[in-house]
């Protein structure tokens, strides 16, 4: 695997690794992952990931490590940076990158959680002149209105990251990496406020309405707390692509999805059906 580094828009050092070089302009798919890991998250679980599975079904696979993550560059203060720079300056940054590399190859965003979100946010913004064949997301839930309980969590999460400048993923058990307090403060906002607005007043969520790039949403049948089935159908009903489906796959957590031995046999088989379909 060979890795690159190069500016985001805004000049912060992002790191992209290519899972193995190729120039026969077969199709590409750019791994993002979410909060609290790394692009190691898809080397992890059956015959070496999802990346070497998308791999061995032909792909030119790519692996990005969004800001704060991975080998891309740490935050140089606490809330120095937000979700929205995952969106407007990282997601383009990538995206540019790997259509150079692959000569304009047809390239997919397959994105986890909220690295899903981050491509919609995203596309949303550039809709038709985004140079995406398709876009995957893996529990990616809509902008749901929360009950008292996941309420209480987030507002929890928000207070306990920005107090520290940052959240104590590790130590809790989420995940890898512990969370720039900005990224995931605005993220854990749109969810309590119900609706994914920018600080400029943008509203991605509505203007999902004007994407039409084909889409597939996959949702895990046991995921309760972070990205129920019933979360990710909102987004799916938001896109305005033709072409966009939902696939709940039964017994599969939110990291199931990425993690779960599971996962091989029905998750990425289908994703790696549909992405075959959807590309000719």
């Amino acid at each position: 695997m060979s890795t690159r580094h190069f500016p985001a828009i805004d000049g912060v050092d992002l790191a992209l690794h290519r899972l193995r070089a190729y120039r026969d302009g077969r199709p590409a798919v750019l791994l993002v992952h979410g909060a609290f890991t790394n692009h190691r998250a898809f080397l992890h679980g059956p015959a070496g990931g999802l990346a070497h599975f998308l791999g061995s079904q032909g792909f030119d696979v790519w692996l990005a490590d969004l800001r704060h993550h991975g080998d891309s560059a740490r935050e140089p203060r606490p809330l120095a940076w937000t979700f929205e720079d995952w969106a407007l300056r990282d997601a383009p940054a990538f995206v540019a990158r790997v259509h150079e590399e692959t000569d304009g190859a047809p390239l997919t965003w397959l994105g986890h959680s909220a690295g899903g979100a981050a491509g919609l946010c995203w596309l949303s913004r550039v809709a038709a002149a985004a140079p995406l064949a398709a876009i995957i997301t893996l529990g990616t839930p809509g902008p749901r209105r929360l009950g008292p309980v996941r309420w209480s969590l987030a507002a929890t999460t928000i207070g306990l990251s920005r107090l520290l400048g940052r959240f104590p993923s590790r130590a809790l058990g989420f995940g890898s990496e512990d969370e720039a307090a900005g990224i995931l403060a605005e993220w854990m906002r749109w969810n309590v406020k119900g609706g994914w607005v920018g600080t400029d007043g943008f509203d991605y969520f509505t203007a999902l309405a004007a994407v039409r790039t084909p889409y597939l949403a996959v949702a895990g049948g046991s995921d309760r707390v972070f990205a129920p089935a019933t979360a990710c159908r909102q987004v799916v009903e938001r896109v305005g692509s033709e072409r966009k489906s939902l696939i709940v796959e039964a017994g599969l957590s939110h990291r199931g999805l990425v993690l779960s031995p599971k996962a091989r046999d029905s998750c990425w088989t289908g994703v790696a059906a549909w992405l075959k379909e959807t590309l000719g």
